[in-house]
């Protein structure tokens, strides 16, 4: 029975600075390494400089696609659009050609190289096309984590021309996976929930396997110790984009108690914007620090109380494990990545009923943990004993291991 592995990953994006799904490869490839296995990492030369930077990554094991010509106009057009639209229009394109040239560089490094089995984490897209087949080896794609919408009361978030888009995209994903048919070949589809499972492809060979999209590297044993502090610090971590809903979070602590603080780490095109909503609606208790890199994210946890989530749809949502780890208790939107993670015991979910409800709840839940360091704690220790169960990378690169042997041996 084999013990160690040659896996290719492969990917567009594999940085610790994009943040997101992007850093799945790189987690992939780093803990796939530490457990003895043979890595190669196929990603676009953009992030080279970023990798280049990580030490637990073999430098010689990297391969860059090109940045062509086509990637750079596509780019520069794709400006002129909003980022939901520009991701499937422009981004599908510039996706497609990377595909090629990720086809191409898998083919070479398979034979080169002695793979076993080629492992694709991103995009997590469940619709998004796949060109990983006719390679002679086992495939295994995902986890994806898809099929998110906004919920009703924020559909007006979702303009029209975006909404005929996304259905236009769902009613033709299974004829263009067909026409690209890397998911209809593969040999394990990975899914993180039902919702994903029922937006994938309908013509597929391969079995459909759930397992969770995101975890965390280490856990604290406790939370920090209780104490009630004069200055109460709630922390967001994430982009500065209109589905993270960061104006309703600026609100709620607008109206909490005057020792309740918020820091906000990220950054966006809605920085500005959002740094002028504060002034008004939160004075002097907002502050804004810009992006942070991701190795340094574990002091600001450690510094605050309460971490706060108001996204609106977010498919996965990796800060709240990060924050569950540290033993911060958790208020997030029930809906989404969020809903998956956190449980009544380890954290608070907001069911986003409306704007002014979503206001009142984030509000009344910080104030109420703000008051209480017991709770605090409380909360936090669940969410610590949650993590150990379900999220943990050690745990989950095991499950993913025994998935590649599976699809391996089902080959021979």
């Amino acid at each position: 029975m084999m013990e160690t592995l040659n896996i290719l990953i492969i990917c567009e994006h594999a940085s610790n600075v994009f943040g997101g799904e992007a850093m799945l490869p790189l987690n992939y490839a780093r803990y796939l390494t530490k457990n003895q296995h043979t890595v190669y990492l196929v990603t676009h030369e953009r992030v080279k400089a970023s990798i280049e930077k990580i030490p637990e990554i073999k430098q010689e094991h990297v391969f860059y696609v090109p940045d062509t010509f086509a990637h750079k106009l596509l780019h520069r057009y794709s400006t002129f659009f909003p980022e939901r639209i520009r991701i499937v229009t422009f981004g599908f394109l510039m996706h497609l050609i990377t595909q090629f040239y990720q086809w191409k560089l898998a083919r070479k490094l398979i034979k080169e190289k002695q793979i076993q089995v080629l492992h694709e984490p991103a995009p997590v897209s469940a619709v998004q096309p796949s060109a990983m087949f006719g390679l002679g080896v086992a495939v295994v794609i995902g986890p994806m984590n898809g099929g998110m919408c906004f919920p009703q009361a924020f559909e007006y978030m979702s303009g029209r021309s975006e909404r005929l888009l996304y259905k236009v995209m769902r009613v033709f994903s299974s004829v263009y996976n067909l026409c690209i048919p890397g998911k209809f070949f593969a040999d394990y589809l990975l899914v993180a929930n039902q919702r994903t499972r029922n937006t994938l492809p309908k013509f597929r060979l391969g079995q459909v396997y759930e397992i969770v999209e995101n975890g965390v590297f280490s856990v604290l044993d406790t939370p920090k110790p209780i104490a009630q502090t004069e200055t109460i610090d709630v922390l967001y971590i994430g982009r500065l984009v209109d589905w993270k809903t960061i104006d309703i979070l600026i609100d709620a602590i607008g109206e909490c108690s005057s020792n309740i603080r918020l820091t906000i780490l990220g950054d966006g095109p809605l920085r500005q914007q959002l740094e002028a909503y504060a002034n008004t609606k939160a004075p002097y208790k907002v502050v804004f620090l810009g992006l942070v890199p991701h190795s340094e994210t574990n002091k600001y946890y450690d510094k605050a109380d309460i971490f706060a989530l108001p996204s609106v749809r977010e498919c996965g949502g990796a800060v709240v494990l990060e924050a569950m780890a540290r033993g911060l208790p958790v208020v997030a939107t029930a809906w989404g990545g969020p809903k998956d993670y956190i449980t009544a015991e380890s954290g608070y979910l907001v069911e986003p009923k409306s704007r002014r409800y979503m206001v009142e709840q984030f509000s009344a839940i910080i104030n109420e943990l703000a008051l209480s360091p017991q709770l605090r704690y409380q909360v936090g220790q669940a969410a610590i004993d949650r993590i150990k169960e379900h999220f943990l990378w050690d745990k989950k690169i095991q499950e993913v291991v025994d998935i590649y042997k599976r699809a391996i041996l089902a080959r021979a």
